[in-house]
């Protein structure tokens, strides 16, 4: 689910030279040697009918502006460019009072890629492409959709004045682009995917991965966290490998159906943290998958982030999709400071350190006990 586009004030910095003496329509032209001035060609503004006077002392200022020819003397003042925004979301869950920022964790977005290039996603590393961008596009990972570029925000847009806030503004992303432009994808493909962040190397940093997807299927081993005789499921099977053989937490979408998330993988899983959405007044829309096998909830209505259609382009978005990456991004923070953590103690930190919903309003309509993610003292 989504809403419509919104680009939020003061992206684009505001800049300013010294401002200009000017003078009135029809008056007589001051010349440049007036007042003992020497005037830089650069500095006459022709089509404005003004100069810019540089380093001009008061007294100096004083005797120009009773000069008849000049209509008005403005003094220069100092322009910025306005500070990033801190998304609803990212306030929400406490992510700015962090001490830990996710530095030297490793965050694998399994989506439709991230723009390569955006202002606020220097922290691209790099990525594999299962499916390969189409159209204009500067890697094979790159988004051809916004999805992913959307998630990669949420997760760790960079802490540079500009922009958005993140929940980890200090991991490093990649880019593991499984799903194509039109946000489609198949198992065979987050398989492949998953392959790829299992086997990369990142230098030994702890790795998380984010899947804000899913479709229908049911756990096949219900029940059951890291057993000992793994599933035959290949899609099951290959997120089994990653929690416990290779220590990766993966954190993944509830889904968008109103349904109970049994019924869609990898929600389901039992190895995975699985994300329902609430919106800013502690409620659930209606459309956020509940049930047992969600652990954490987590803000995903009106959700600003980064976006696919330039190089500093915003989008707000609605979903579940924007509520995993609040809680990846937690996720690496954890891992920041815990470095040797396993998925399981990273996601019983996030549960012990969650706030209780037993006395949030629920609207939806569905049953939603699970706790929402706190990120506060971390």
């Amino acid at each position: 689910m989504y809403e419509g586009s919104h680009r939020p004030p003061g992206f684009r910095p505001i800049g300013a030279r010294r401002l200009p003496a000017t003078r009135e329509p029809g008056a007589p032209r001051p010349r440049r040697g007036d007042h003992g001035l020497a005037i830089p060609a650069e500095d006459h503004l022709e089509a404005l009918s003004a100069f810019i006077l540089r380093n001009l002392p008061e007294a100096r200022a004083r005797r120009l502006a009773q000069d008849p020819r000049v209509y008005a003397l403005t003094p220069d003042r100092e322009v910025r460019a306005y500070g990033q925004t801190v998304p609803w979301g990212v306030e929400r869950i406490g992510a700015p009072t962090t001490t830990a920022k996710g530095a030297n964790v490793s965050v694998y977005v399994l989506d439709t890629g991230i723009k390569v290039g955006h202002e606020d996603l220097t922290n691209l590393k790099g990525g594999y492409a299962v499916v390969k961008c189409r159209g204009r596009c500067r890697a094979a990972y790159d988004d051809d959709n916004g999805h992913g570029t959307h998630v990669a925000g949420t997760i760790a847009a960079v802490n540079n004045a500009a922009g958005v806030l993140s929940v980890a503004p200090a991991a490093e992303l990649w880019a593991v682009k499984v799903l194509s432009g039109s946000g489609s994808g198949s198992i065979s493909g987050i398989v492949q995917g998953l392959n790829w962040a299992i086997a990369h190397n990142n230098g030994g940093k702890p790795k998380v991965v984010n899947m804000s997807l899913g479709g229908s299927g049911t756990d096949d081993q219900d029940g059951l966290y890291c057993p000992a005789i793994r599933s035959k499921d290949a899609f099951h099977n290959a997120i089994q490998k990653a929690v416990c053989d290779y220590r990766i937490t993966v954190v993944v979408a509830a889904g968008n159906e109103g349904d109970n998330a049994a019924n869609h993988t990898p929600a389901a899983y039992d190895e995975v943290i699985t994300v329902s959405a609430t919106n800013s007044q502690n409620d659930w829309p209606s459309w956020s998958n509940y049930g047992p096998d969600v652990d954490l909830a987590a803000p995903g209505v009106s959700i600003l982030s980064t976006w696919h259609t330039s190089t500093s382009a915003y989008n707000t978005l609605s979903g579940t999709s924007m509520a995993t990456p609040h809680v990846a991004g937690a996720a690496a923070l954890v891992l920041s400071r815990y470095p040797s953590y396993t998925p399981e103690q990273v996601k019983g930190t996030l549960l012990q350190n969650a706030e209780s919903t037993h006395t949030w309003s629920n609207t939806s309509g569905h049953p939603h006990p699970e706790p929402f993610l706190n990120v506060r003292g971390f």
